[in-house]
């Protein structure tokens, strides 16, 4: 019975696979997978190719920033601050690397997760943002640092144990 290539592939959820395991996995030829990735990644389906990195073994805690914006129309000259990445230029003059942004419809209007060595380098790069889009842009923000991550990009946490410790702990 033929299968849908995209289907299949999308459900082989490691990435660092060879084509050709890939193809026996998903019973195809070396060529069709081939084909079926190259033409994903040619239409953005597929748009990037990423590490899971353990923070703590490099010494850097993992964040999320939740934003509220103020009720107020967003302005080209604002939006282009993201699009163009002006973001990421001041996260890293202070020591932040964002990881992803999100736009939401919910309780709050968006999330930015980032890593550093600590939460006073989170709190520069917020203020230097604020600074940078307005002081009065944002309504709301806060700051999540995780503690453990359970799973990430689909790839459970093989360091899980942290986990009992946490729920071990008397509060």
């Amino acid at each position: 019975m033929p299968k849908n290539s995209i289907t299949q592939i999308q459900q082989d959820e490691n990435p660092k696979s060879s084509i050709n395991e890939s193809a026996d996995k998903v019973d195809f030829s070396r060529q069709k997978v081939w084909r079926t990735i190259k033409n994903l990644e040619e239409d953005k389906t597929i748009w990037g190719y990423t590490a899971i990195i353990d923070d703590n073994k490099i010494g850097r805690k993992r964040f999320c920033i939740l934003l509220k914006k103020a009720p107020f129309k967003v302005t080209d000259e604002k939006l282009n601050i993201v699009i163009n990445r002006d973001l990421r230029k001041l996260a890293n003059k202070n020591g932040v690397n964002i990881e992803s942004t999100y736009f939401f419809h919910g309780l709050y209007d968006g999330q930015i997760c980032v890593t550093a060595e600590n939460m006073i380098q989170v709190k520069n790069f917020i203020a230097e943002m604020q600074k940078k889009l307005g002081e009065h842009y944002f309504k709301e923000i806060s700051i999540l640092e995780v503690l453990i991550p359970i799973q990430m990009r689909g790839f459970n946490n093989p360091n899980l144990t942290k986990l009992k410790e946490y729920f071990a702990l008397d509060y």
